[in-house]
């Protein structure tokens, strides 16, 4: 047996400014259909088939084409529309051994909802770094997005009819064996979505890290995937603040209209709200964003910590009200979510840029219940990425108290 070995906090003062380098992605929805079934319709399948080969992994899934190059592994099936090399298998040995189980954490969160500045806290928390590429891996966590478990490319959705969100478009079955193998210390091929191209690429082998961090639509669908999960977090923004972020977004960065922004937001609303915003029931921490009192573009940001579920929740010791222009206010309260007791911290308005440091370390002082390795620790980590966005709101700051979390979930699952 491995003898474990006592972790001792990493400061998030250490943080690293490097850029995880995961891609925010809003694919071009069509509407859903029925997915065809491979044995029906002889007129379907042709048409699969014809399309299959003009599509840019050259199959979908289902056809006829890639029925015939379908194999298994154990129960596992390996979609040929992953690319696989034959020489490929969905787990293998892993090549190091680590002292403990990997500990993973299961982000969900729609598209542009600001995921890559959450990991970089995180990431800070944790003292690492992490190196640029398709899978952002560093010396002790590894950020895996999970529209890699698209079974389609781009094309080929456009052939089924079928969206991204929808749960018939993703791997589910592999993503639960891939993921209760990395738990479990072994090495996987994890298939490649390639956001640049529209294709899916040949997988890659991903070695068990010390944190893993799964990342995307849907990590907390699957049950069996919620269950290697040490902690599920949701990130939760209602369509007027969803709207407006996507207009600054797309109009300003892709050229979309104010029209056509709103247009693609509705295409979305049935599968999202049947496949992803049903997640956040089973969250164990919710990041959610509403309109401020005091009108948009400020927000209030809710921070609801469910209690009987995996995250060891802060306490807020007593209410309070930064000066400035807006301004915040800082409360906490019980209520029920999904049926389930939580207790939320609720921030309104934004912080004094100029007394931000100040600010932040009153904050902390108000915060019952967070692990720090210093007096100041988690007010100079805020000072560190000050410049980030959100940080004057309750974005960063419950974020960041997230991110300090996941380090405390991390020491205790290690020691």
């Amino acid at each position: 047996m491995v003898a474990r070995r006592r972790n001792t906090l990493l400061p998030a003062a250490a943080a690293t400014a490097a850029v995880v380098a995961l891609l925010e992605y809003a694919p071009a929805f069509i509407a859903p259909q029925a997915a065809p079934s491979l044995r029906g319709d002889v007129a379907q399948n042709r048409r699969l088939g014809l399309l299959s080969r003009l599509a840019g992994t050259g199959l979908v899934w289902p056809s006829p084409e890639a029925e015939a190059k379908l194999r298994t592994e154990g129960d596992v099936t390996l979609y040929p529309t992953h690319a696989w090399d034959d020489s490929m298998n969905a787990v293998v040995p892993a090549t190091k051994t680590l002292d403990n189980s990997p500990v993973l954490v299961g982000v969900a969160a729609d598209s542009g909802c600001g995921k890559s500045t959450f990991l970089r806290r995180i990431i800070g928390a944790l003292g690492t770094e992490v190196s640029p590429g398709h899978t952002a891996i560093g010396d002790m966590m590894t950020v895996i997005c999970l529209d890699d478990y698209h079974i389609n490319d781009r094309a080929g959705r456009k052939a089924t009819g079928l969206t991204a969100l929808d749960v018939k478009e993703n791997d589910f079955e592999l993503m639960n064996a891939q993921m209760a193998a990395i738990k479990a210390g072994k090495a996987i091929y994890k298939p490649i979505y390639n956001h640049d191209t529209g294709f899916k690429d040949p997988p890659e082998l991903i070695e068990p890290n010390k944190v893993v961090v799964i990342e995307g639509l849907h990590p907390l669908m699957n049950e069996g995937v919620r269950d290697s999960l040490d902690l599920g977090i949701y990130i939760d923004i209602v369509d007027e603040v969803k709207f407006a972020w996507k207009v600054a977004r797309d109009v300003a960065e892709r050229g979309w209209t104010e029209d056509q922004v709103k247009a693609d937001i509705e295409k979305r609303k049935p599968d999202f709200a049947a496949y992803v915003d049903v997640q956040k029931a089973d969250a164990d921490v919710i990041l959610r964003y509403e309109p401020s009192d005091k009108g948009l573009p400020y927000l209030k940001v809710k921070l609801i910590q469910k209690k009987d579920g995996k995250f060891p929740a802060v306490k807020l010791t007593k209410e309070i009200s930064l000066e400035g222009e807006p301004g915040a206010t800082i409360k906490a309260y019980d209520d029920e979510w999904y049926g389930h007791p939580v207790s939320v911290i609720e921030m309104d308005g934004e912080a004094d840029m100029d007394k931000f440091l100040e600010q932040s370390k009153e904050i902390q002082g108000a915060i019952e219940g967070l692990v720090t390795t210093s007096p100041d620790e988690f007010a100079e980590s805020m000072q560190t990425m000050k410049a980030a966005p959100g940080s004057a709101n309750g974005t960063g700051f419950f974020q960041n108290i997230i991110a300090f979390k996941v380090r405390e979930v991390y020491e205790k699952l290690t020691r």
